[in-house]
Parts: C-alpha cells; sequence; structure tokens
C-alpha cells in the first residue's frame, strides 16, 4: 500500500509539472523544478523525462548557460488537468465577495477572471461544477473586518498598474495627511503593496530612494509619455520583507519565546516570510526573523505581553513595556 501511494505521489507531481511547464511561456530550469517541488537535481531530472514521455518533447528555451523546459501545448487527451476544480472555482469567487466591501477595485478583477474561466469551460464541465461551486459558496462565508477601510479608484489603479509595465512616470494628485486638497506629483512607480492599507511605492525623478503612498490618498494617475523604471537591482519583496508591517526601518535581528501555554498557536502563524522556528525543551516556541517596523511589532504582541518574552532587540523589549503602560503609570 505504501508503494502505490508513493508510485501516485510521483504521478500526481509530475501532472503538477506537465501544468505548470504548460503555463508558462518563459517554462522552468531543473534548478527551479527542484526548488519547486522540494527535491534534489537528479529527480527533479527524471520529473522533466516524465513529463515528455507523458506529454510530449519539450521545448528548450536557452539563457545563456541556463536552459529552461517548457510544454508547448498539452495534448487534447489530457488537457482535463487544466480544468479547474469546484473548490478552486469556489475560491476564487468567495475571495471576490470577500473583497466587494473593502476593496471593490480589486474585487471586479478577481469577478471577471471567474467568469472569464467559467465562460472557457466546456458546456458539460460547466454543468457538472456548477452546482459544486454553488453549494460551496452557501457553505463558506468570509467574516467581515472591522475597522475603516481605505479605498482606492479603479481608474487610478488601472493607470499605476500600465505604467508600472510601460516603465513610464506617473503624474499623481496626493493628499497628504491633514491636507484637506491633492498634490501634483511626477514620481516613478516601484511596485503595489497591498495588506490593511495598500501603498504605492515610488521614487522621484530628484530622489531614487523608495517611498510609500497611500493609495486611498491619490485622487488621479496619469501615465506620461517619459520613461522611468525602478533602480536596477531593487526588489519590491525584499523591501516589503524589511518590515514587520508597512513602516521602513532599517532591519535587526528579533527573537521572541512564546510561553508553552500559547505556543502551539503561534507554532502554526507565520510572522514573516524568513522566520525560523525552534520548540524548545520546555514547550515555549523561539521565533527568530530579521525585520523593521518595531512599533507595529510592538502592537501586534501587547494582547500577548504576559506571554512571550522578547529576547532581543533592546527597542522593541522597550516598546513593548511602553505599551502596556497603565496611564498615569510612571
Amino acid at each position: 500500500m505504501r508503494a502505490y501511494v508513493m508510485r501516485f505521489d510521483k504521478v500526481r507531481a509530475s501532472l503538477e509539472l506537465a501544468l505548470t511547464l504548460a503555463a508558462s511561456s518563459t517554462g522552468l530550469s531543473l534548478e527551479e523544478i527542484s526548488a519547486l517541488h522540494g527535491v534534489s537535481r537528479s529527480t527533479a531530472e527524471r520529473m522533466r523525462n516524465l513529463v515528455a514521455d507523458m506529454f510530449g518533447p519539450l521545448e528548450r528555451i536557452h539563457e545563456g548557460k541556463i536552459v529552461r523546459f517548457r510544454l508547448p501545448n498539452l495534448p487534447k487527451g489530457v488537457q482535463f488537468i487544466a480544468t479547474p476544480t469546484a473548490e478552486e472555482l469556489a475560491e476564487l469567487r468567495n475571495l471576490a465577495q470577500a473583497m466587494q466591501a473593502r476593496d471593490p477595485a480589486r474585487a471586479s478583477l478577481l469577478d471577471s477572471l471567474s467568469r472569464k474561466i467559467s465562460a472557457g469551460l466546456r458546456a458539460a464541465d460547466r454543468r457538472r461544477l456548477e452546482a459544486d461551486v454553488e453549494l460551496h459558496l452557501e457553505t463558506e462565508v468570509w467574516a467581515h473586518t472591522p475597522g475603516p477601510a481605505q479605498l482606492c479608484k479603479p481608474e487610478v489603479l488601472k493607470a499605476i498598474r500600465h505604467a508600472i509595465l510601460a516603465a513610464r512616470l506617473l503624474e499623481i494628485r496626493y493628499r497628504k495627511v491633514g491636507d484637506e486638497t491633492s498634490r501634483s506629483y511626477r514620481a516613478i512607480p516601484y511596485g503595489l503593496i497591498f495588506g490593511r492599507s495598500h501603498y504605492l511605492v515610488v521614487g522621484f525623478p530628484d530622489n531614487d530612494q523608495p517611498r510609500q503612498l497611500r493609495l486611498d490618498r491619490i485622487d488621479t494617475a496619469a501615465e506620461l509619455e517619459e520613461r522611468a523604471s525602478r533602480p536596477e537591482g531593487f526588489s519590491l519583496r525584499a523591501y516589503a520583507e524589511r518590515s514587520f508591517g508597512f513602516f521602513q526601518e532599517e532591519p535587526e535581528p528579533i527573537e521572541l519565546v512564546f510561553d508553552p501555554s500559547i505556543a502551539p498557536e503561534f507554532r502554526d502563524q507565520s510572522l514573516h516570510p524568513d522566520q525560523r522556528m525552534e520548540m524548545l525543551a520546555d514547550g515555549s516556541l523561539r521565533v527568530t526573523f530579521e525585520a523593521g517596523g518595531f512599533s507595529e511589532l510592538a502592537q501586534f504582541l501587547t494582547p500577548y505581553v504576559n506571554m512571550v518574552k522578547v529576547m532581543k532587540p533592546e527597542r522593541l523589549r522597550g516598546l513593548m513595556a511602553a505599551a502596556t503602560m497603565e496611564p498615569g503609570q510612571p
């Protein structure tokens, strides 16, 4: 039985790889296949060969010394692997509905994608899936998130995205906090960061250091003819991961130890993409990562102040102490 399960897992992994190679216009290298599936290079080679045996010759794309592989087309007899499941369609529609109240601009894009996917299905598949999709939607809902929603204008989001792809300068009208009227700025769009608040990361023609502008405070955005692009080597993901939340400051090593009473809860949570976790002998949980944004992290940890020890840095420990002081306490 165990051997059967292992063989099934290999077949499933190969089917997933075939779908990935067919969906990609640039293909994957053996190193990327290895990282994607968590296997050795030799296993990645066997998976690639199995896909070629099952689905036909793979196209080779040469990039210097790197060779990428892609599947030009899925044979007609196996196109079923590209058919979405009821669970996948329901998740997409559910997410679109959940975002409608707080982020209608992006919700409309998800809704449009959902309808396009459904329209592209064979009639028989569409009828087969629809009942299950509706049942999923009837039995799964997203709870409303309390607090104000920061809404961005759909036309602003569209203009920003187009300018980013076209590598062109933006002219925006932006309202700073406390200002009733907006001012005009010429900005180089670096990328968008979405979360509890949405931000456009920009540089300016005379200063390319990244700055964050809240999307809901951008009244208008217009793409200009002038070319403009992000600084060479700039990574939006690396920039965003420098901090816990949105506040940017130089990252420092952080070490937290959670009490055994809440260790199981935090063992299944992600505080930071690069976090490392270690269960200690007494049942407590050590979490380490590098980030800035200490004020936001301190606010997040305040409800657990008696159940978490801040081992480092000292500044975060001080912010935690200040956040938990009673009014009038020395």
